[in-house]
């Protein structure tokens, strides 16, 4: 994939995702374009099981402050109490995660869900 082309794709990432460290998510992504592809396929998926207006935040698992290869998280922010919380997440899992997670290309992306106690 060309530099163009994965920039534009990162740009359209930032529209669906909240990324509170900008620009090393950003350059991340650069150096690994095919994570850019899960991410813009995760979205409505996510937007299937939990609502079209969900904040997805996009952060470094906190192990590896430091050392950006050890993964990228992408928290789904939810409002709901915690068993249909996992209700949802484990239907995302049934019906896309748990085989798009198993491609090469899905690692080193890791998606969790926590409740959000404010609105975003």
């Amino acid at each position: 994939m060309d530099q163009s082309t994965t920039s534009a794709k990162i740009d359209e990432s930032v529209s669906f995702y909240q990324m509170p460290e900008a620009e090393k998510i950003q350059a991340y992504l650069a150096a690994r374009p095919e994570l850019v592809d899960i991410l813009l396929e995760a979205r409505p998926h996510i937007e299937l099981q939990f609502a079209p207006d969900t904040v997805v935040e996009l952060r470094f698992p906190r192990d590896y402050e430091d050392d950006y290869g050890g993964g990228l998280l992408a928290m789904i922010q939810s409002h709901l109490d915690a068993d249909a919380a996992l209700d949802r997440f484990d239907r995302l899992w049934d019906e896309w995660w748990g085989d798009a997670s198993g491609r090469r290309e899905s690692r080193p992306l890791y998606i969790g869900v926590e409740y959000a106690k404010e609105l975003v």
